[in-house]
């Protein structure tokens, strides 16, 4: 018996790999004819994988700051799904089509677990049925074949309900001697998990007559005396892992898993099992060890960008309101899409029959197993339908669990015919998609698929290919040695800044798409900062109504303006225009020399002999010297003034040009080693930013070379030149948004030097903020990976070296590694900024907002209580208390501290 139950084994694993290998064939043959681009979110995925696989290229995994480091890559997202990716990468090399591979083991997952789920709850024929349906199901092939979250976000959340379901089975077993008790006669009615593919449902008795044997023989005593068995320590630890994983795939699993956990947790208290539930309770400590790092490390942002892509996103989409029945059936309505009428129907049907005739049958109905289920399902369902945010993909990982009730529901159907009801019904299933997926039927197929499984066909696209390669092609061989960002104005799911960005990443990371024209007063430095846009006629796609001004506005005045010339022009699929433009006048320019060069030389600097305090003036530097030292460089420019002696205070004496040489844009490239032997010089335009409290007068230049990689520094010979700074008015508009003026015929200031004036509204505390918020994202899109932060960071550590009592750059210190989310090093930085600024209660509240951060409410409560002796009534600094102390579990001073959120003001 226990032979023929192996052999029985065997053959349903070798019936699942052929299910398994089917579904697998028929992708890849949909991928191998798909010559789509990515849209929006895939690209953006796919992009991430492609940062995961350079990070990857030289772990360090003995290093703190490279964990940080590599959390940090996914802010928002979590980033599972990228890190399993690149082994199949590293494989078989970068692309979309490529990344998807990783789905082959997503699928091999998700399989396993439902067959398995469905020979623990049933037996093996429910098992291998709902695997089949789990390759047919419309709601799910249509996400296996795209890279996005939710396809491996399905089989992750399968296999953690798995585990938790063999959890809850240990019990069971202890307890009757099987898994699932679902009724069968002595209490061995589980032992059809032996029974062979093709077996029905096993013969029993009445489950009535075994719940009442049942209650004789246990007396239903809620306090088990039993010892906890080892498997169930087995599959506790197994859960824990797997719901981690899974929140490292997406933390939308807990809207999935939820209810089971809090239903087992009840039920464990109800029967007093507190062993079970300290099980429980441990898995879930587990699960916290396996994301906690990623979280912990990315916490605010995940907070700050959940509202974005729930709340923001469900009035944009002008999704239904909680309170409205539409909200409450939405996904209802959207089942037969999911799912497809005939897999829905026939074996509702088969239920319908079995339970018209069940009293005469013997055939065991699972109420437990089936309970289980709903538990899992309609739980599912009711929270994300709470969800304000509706999207159809956002529920399929409960479709899985769906198909091994309708998998069961089909063993129902009587023998006579129940062979050939369950194989028609896959048949349909199978014609229905192919049909969805490839165009076989021309219009009439397509109409008649409809009735049996309406919702958007899924064809791959078979048409003209793309320009986004040419495009990206077209920037680096006009610009072989540099980095290049690429403003997208238009954002169609064929266009747009993500796909645009993925094919750059593709090219050694050489060019990187970013949306701008997004917000109308922002157009001037939009257009002054980037030197690529590509704007397309046509519709523009998903540009909402708020942004369509400042779109239009960018659109002319890169088209119409004389800034810009037009490179390239593309005539699309959808027979629009997409044009490349490069701005006339480069900010940066490269070129080899014939000789070699040593070191980093200042040949020339073009700048205006007249300037205004407070008025941004533009600047031009010609570098030249070896590669590795260019690309490497940081120059420490200082403009003296030559009579600082005779400043009066409150003014100052000299204006800092710190920055990267080239804007830290030097690129190699595809370019073979021997190309970078020779020199090289950089035209390097700018702007600087004299102070507005600058003293006139005449401001003789200096500078050194820093190298970034090595601290290596050394003095660089300069021109003779100077700046006169003149006594005049200052413009108040341009002090308070230094550089950004509305005159596109001014450069843009360097970055780090937006930085450090940012920076110095950093002691008003929150009124210095707002300028800083509204500016911080405006310059990310211009570097794309936020470089200049490290830039300043390094520049200014080698400042305050030098003056190690220079408030207004400390506080640029600590704003920098703020920015780049460095914990450790901002709370070093705000330390000594409290020691410099000890009487600005402001500066103690960015430390202990740090603290807390960096998940240190103590000291954070520390770091407080100066700014609390200073003024105890500011509602910033009694809130951060509030905090810290509830999260030291401190209830009634959290309540007290943060009943002054009603009196802040942002």
């Amino acid at each position: 018996m226990a032979q023929q139950d192996r052999d029985s084994e065997g053959k349903s694993l070798l019936v699942l790999g052929i299910i398994w290998l089917l579904g697998a064939i028929s992708d890849r043959l949909w991928f191998a004819l798909d010559r789509s681009v990515p849209a929006w979110d895939q690209a953006e995925y796919l992009t991430s994988t492609l940062n995961y696989l350079q990070a990857l290229q030289h772990p360090q995994w003995f290093s703190g700051e490279w964990w940080t480091n590599f959390w940090l890559l996914s802010t928002k997202i979590p980033p599972l799904v990228y890190i399993l990716t690149v082994p199949f990468l590293q494989v078989f090399g970068t692309g979309g089509d490529r990344a998807t591979l990783v789905h082959l083991l997503f699928s091999a997952i998700l399989l396993a677990s439902v067959y398995c789920l469905g020979v623990q709850l049933f037996n093996r024929q429910v098992g291998l049925w709902a695997a089949a349906i789990c390759v047919l199901l419309p709601g799910l092939y249509r996400f296996r074949l795209q890279f996005l979250l939710d396809f491996p976000l399905t089989a992750a959340i399968t296999f953690a309900f798995y585990c938790l379901t063999m959890w809850k089975a240990s019990e069971a077993r202890r307890k009757f001697g099987n898994g699932f008790c679902n009724g069968c006669n002595g209490c061995n009615g589980c032992q059809e998990e032996g029974s062979s593919a093709t077996d029905s449902v096993t013969d029993v008795t009445d489950r009535i007559q075994l719940e009442e044997g049942t209650k004789k023989k246990y007396k239903f005593s809620h306090s088990p005396t039993l010892p906890l068995s080892p498997s169930s320590f087995f599959w506790a630890i197994a859960f824990g892992i797997s719901l981690g994983l899974s929140i490292l795939v997406k933390h939308t699993t807990v809207l999935f898993l939820f209810t089971p956990i809090v239903w087992l947790a009840v039920g464990a208290v109800r029967q007093k099992a507190w062993g079970r539930l300290a099980q429980l309770a441990g898995s879930l400590l587990l699960s916290v060890a396996v994301f906690g790092p990623w979280a912990k490390t990315n916490w605010l942002l995940i907070l700050t960008g959940g509202k974005r892509a729930t709340l923001d996103s469900a009035i944009a989409e002008g999704d239904p309101g909680i309170n409205t029945i539409d909200a409450w059936i939405y996904y209802g309505q959207h089942l037969p899409e999911h799912i497809s009428w005939p897999l829905l129907l026939i074996p509702l049907v088969g239920l319908i029959l079995y339970w018209r005739r069940r009293q005469d049958s013997s055939s065991i109905f699972y109420l437990n197993s089936c309970r289980w289920l709903a538990v899992f399902w309609v739980g599912a369902y009711l929270i994300n339908s709470l969800n304000i945010n509706k999207d159809d993909r956002y529920v399929i990982p409960y479709l899985p669990v769906l198909s091994i009730f309708l998998a069961y529901c089909l063993t129902l159907w009587p023998s006579r015919w129940g062979r050939q009801i369950r194989w028609g019904t896959i048949g349909l299933a199978i014609l229905a998609m192919l049909f969805h997926i490839l165009p076989l039927g021309g219009a009439l197929g397509n109409s008649l698929v409809q009735i049996i499984s309406p919702g958007n066909s899924n064809y791959p696209y078979l048409g003209k290919e793309w320009p986004h390669r040419e495009v990206i092609a077209e920037i680096i061989d006009r610009e072989p040695y540099l980095q290049s960002t690429l403003g997208v104005l238009p954002s169609t799911p064929e266009i747009n800044q993500h796909n645009l960005n993925f094919y750059g990443a593709l090219a050694n990371f050489q060019v990187y798409g970013r949306q701008v024209g997004t917000n109308l007063k922002q157009v001037p430095q939009d257009v002054r900062s980037l030197s690529w846009f590509v704007t397309k006629t046509g519709p523009q796609g998903s540009i909402r109504e708020g942004i369509k001004k400042a779109q239009n506005a960018a659109v002319t005045a890169i088209e119409k303006g004389d800034k810009f010339q037009l490179e390239k022009t593309w005539v699309l699929p959808d027979y629009t225009n997409l044009n490349l433009y490069r701005k006339r006048v480069q900010p940066v320019e490269i070129q080899p020399l014939n000789e070699a060069r040593s070191q980093v030389q200042l040949d020339r600097v073009t700048v205006a002999a007249k300037a205004v305090p407070g008025v941004a003036l533009p600047i031009t530097y010609t570098w030249s010297g070896p590669w590795q030292q260019l690309q490497s460089g940081l120059v420490l420019v200082t403009w003296q003034n030559q009579q600082s002696g005779d400043i009066p205070p409150g003014q100052t004496f000299r204006i800092l040009h710190d920055r990267a040489i080239a804007q830290a844009t030097l690129h190699p490239g595809m370019l073979e080693a021997d190309k970078f032997a020779v020199g090289f010089r950089v035209v390097d335009r700018t702007a600087m930013l004299p102070p507005a409290n600058i003293a006139p007068g005449t401001y003789n230049l200096q500078a050194t070379y820093l190298n970034r990689k090595t601290g290596e520094t050394y003095p660089i010979n300069v021109p003779a030149v100077s700046v006169n700074i003149e006594a005049e008015p200052l413009d108040m508009r341009s002090q308070a948004e230094p550089g950004n003026e509305n005159n596109t015929d001014k450069p843009e200031l360097d970055l780090v030097t937006q930085l450090r004036a940012m920076a110095v509204n950093l002691p008003k505390g929150l009124p210095g903020l707002e300028p800083v918020f509204e500016q911080i994202g405006r310059i990310n899109q211009y570097d794309p990976i936020q470089d200049y932060t490290v830039q300043a960071e390094q520049t200014l550590e080698y400042r305050l070296q030098q003056e190690p009592n220079n408030l207004e750059l400390a506080y640029a210190l600590a704003f920098s590694r703020v920015l780049q989310q460095n914990a450790k090093s901002a709370i070093a930085a705000l330390e000594k900024v409290t020691q410099l600024d000890s009487q600005n209660p402001y500066a103690y509240a960015y430390l202990a907002f740090v603290q807390l951060y960096g998940w240190h409410p103590k000291a954070a409560q520390t770091a407080l209580k100066p700014a609390l002796a200073l003024n105890s009534n500011l509602p910033e600094i009694r809130i951060l208390n509030g905090v810290a102390a509830l999260m030291q579990g401190n209830l009634i001073q959290a309540w007290q501290d943060l009943q002054y959120l009603k009196k802040l003001k942002i």
